[in-house]
């Protein structure tokens, strides 16, 4: 029996206002975005973030500011859906340059949570203190208060369980605040941001500091390799810092951009950035950037996306070629050389403090080798004996069944030579030519070892010299949900301060010091990438296995090539390296007569 269509109806108030708040307000993140948006638009110069959590989970959010604060007579209305004082008129958004404009955030957030307002203008004498519990007045009285407005939010999501249920991690929902607020910092350097979690400042910046204040307050181990932009055409300004082509970053987590002060995702301006970096840094890397473009608000249009995340212009291409111009021209002007160990980066070098070397005597008869030569031969021999350490810590264990282990898909291979220091050349019994990538063969051999031994925390090295991480507030705050995946994996991490780790170990794979941008690259891709333990988990195994392959760029002996071959045919896949590139690709002598016509 066929089934009646179901009935049109308009849906009833409650759920129109959950409908909408779920536009609006989908993580805690978002509600702190919110409030200190409209805290920036109004007016103020020191706006407080304290949060506070427990059981798993963001138990209060306040927001605090020192702004003009709402009149007793309007504060009801903040509440109403599309209730806002920043425009009257569609035409107005053609010249609006608050962050906020539709009016939906504090009806949004009073919808899925417990509100409470405290407000006081400067002209009043008297503050109000107004409560609001899923979008039903519950109190509204007068109190004593400073200028401007706290607004206190709990039980987010108290009435929408299955939102609340696909909440991430504590630890994550925490981080992206924490990420949020440093952006914030950088953009508005006049303002004066606190940040506290359960009654601990995180940080804190002084208004009216410029962007390189800021920046190296909140990243101090990056901003020695920032460089400001300014670049204008015609009525748009672009301003802010880019980093030299030795700081890059797995993700963009720290690439800011903003429009009119607005925190934007812009996937073109961030392909102008890369254009203008050119060949100076790999494809799959970022800069950092804090960018700050300013523009006619009748050029631009905030009003494609519910929560103003995008941004359309209306002469894109203008503002692309400036920034691509502005960036270039920066790196142009920048010393891109690196400075030699140990120098400080303000240091100045005078090429007049550099001794002239005495012209040598010409010599004739036994040629001894020049000191160049030498030193390029120390570095051979050097290489030489890192590859052959990591292929003895990586040679599977011989045994009289060793032929059963070897995979029988894999040929037999002898070595022919070897292709800048990367691809090994080799042929099998048809005089088929094969070419094998020999970091990612080598990748794919540690990698299957170290998931052999998952069961097992990896063996792990001291330092003599532990190394010391100075995070950005959300990356320490990230560190004490990864740490247990860290530990298993043969790293030993300390606390030492406020936002600074020591580490004091790395797994004996590594084989020698790991540079501390290992786990660096690990924080800022967890960042990046909401992951659970066994993701992570993975992910700290493929890092492992890269770092400590043998490289690309090694020169190979045909002991150590013929090495490689024998390991990589012993694996469970050795076709592939973990992150999924070929090891070996394969031309039959079929398909060589053909390449050369022969056949």
């Amino acid at each position: 029996m066929r089934e009646s269509a179901p009935v049109i109806q308009v849906l009833d108030e409650s759920t129109v206002h959950l409908i909408a708040a779920g536009e609006v307000v989908d993580r805690p993140v978002s509600i702190v975005k919110e409030l200190v948006e409209n805290a920036i638009d109004a007016a103020s110069s020191r706006i407080t973030v304290e949060l506070s959590t427990a059981h798993g989970m963001i138990t209060r959010i306040r927001i605090t500011d020192d702004g003009v604060g709402i009149p007793s007579s309007e504060v009801s209305i903040a509440f109403l859906a599309h209730a806002t004082s920043k425009i009257r008129t569609g035409d107005d958004l053609l010249s609006c340059r608050t962050l906020g404009f539709r009016g939906e955030a504090l009806a949004s957030i009073a919808a899925v949570s417990y509100v409470t307002m405290v407000t006081k203008p400067k002209e009043s004498e008297t503050a109000i203190r107004f409560r609001i519990t899923g979008g039903e007045v519950v109190e509204c009285t007068e109190t004593g208060a400073p200028n401007g407005t706290s607004i206190t939010v709990e039980e987010v999501f108290f009435n929408t369980p299955a939102r609340r249920k696909f909440l991430k991690s504590l630890q994550t929902e925490v981080a992206h605040i924490t990420s949020l607020l440093e952006s914030f910092a950088c953009l508005y350097p006049d303002i004066t941001f606190r940040y506290l979690v359960n009654g601990i400042e995180k940080f804190s910046t002084h208004g009216g500091s410029d962007l390189s204040d800021i920046f190296r307050a909140l990243y101090p181990s990056d901003a020695g390799m920032m460089i400001p932009i300014r670049g204008e055409d015609g009525n748009t300004l672009v301003t802010g810092l880019v980093s030299l082509p030795k700081l890059v970053k797995q993700n963009r987590q720290r690439f800011l951009i903003a429009v009119n002060g607005r925190l934007v995702q812009a996937p073109a301006m961030i392909s102008a950035v890369k254009r203008a970096y050119g060949s100076l840094i790999p494809g799959n890397v970022w800069p950092v950037a804090v960018l700050m473009l300013e523009i006619p608000p009748a050029e631009v249009d905030a009003n494609i996306h519910p929560t103003k995340r995008e941004v359309r212009f209306s002469a894109e291409r203008k503002i692309l070629d400036l920034l691509v111009r502005t960036v270039r021209r920066a790196l142009d002007d920048a010393d891109l050389l690196d400075l030699p160990a140990g120098m400080d980066e303000d240091a100045q070098i005078s090429l007049s403090d550099i001794p002239s070397p005495a012209p040598a005597p010409v010599r004739y008869g036994t040629i001894t080798a020049a000191p160049v030569a030498r030193q390029v031969c120390e570095a051979t021999l050097a290489g030489y004996r890192t590859t052959s350490r990591q292929l003895l810590q990586s040679r599977l264990q011989e045994s009289a069944d060793a032929a059963a282990v070897r995979d029988e898909r894999f040929p037999e291979l002898f070595w022919i030579g070897q292709v800048g220091g990367t691809y090994i050349v080799a042929s099998d019994k048809t005089g088929a030519l094969f070419l094998i990538d020999q970091h990612a063969a080598h990748e794919r051999v540690r990698y299957d070892q170290l998931k052999q031994q998952e069961s097992l925390h990896l063996k792990t090295q001291e330092l003599i010299a532990p190394v010391v991480l100075t995070l950005s507030p959300s990356e320490a705050g990230f560190i004490p949900s990864v740490l247990p995946v860290l530990t298993d994996e043969g790293f030993i991490i300390e606390p030492f301060g406020q936002d600074t780790w020591c580490v004091r170990g790395v797994p004996v794979v590594l084989g020698r010091y790991e540079d501390p941008e290992t786990v660096r690259e690990l924080i800022g891709t967890i960042l990046s990438e909401d992951e659970g333990p066994v993701r992570l988990k993975e992910r700290v195994l493929r890092l492992v296995s890269c770092r400590s392959a043998v490289k690309a760029g090694a020169v190979l002996t045909p002991e150590q090539g013929m090495d490689i071959i024998t390991q990589l045919s012993q694996t469970a896949d050795p076709w592939t390296c973990p992150h999924g590139r070929p090891t070996i690709i394969s031309f039959s002598s079929q398909e060589l007569g053909k390449m050369f016509k022969r056949v």
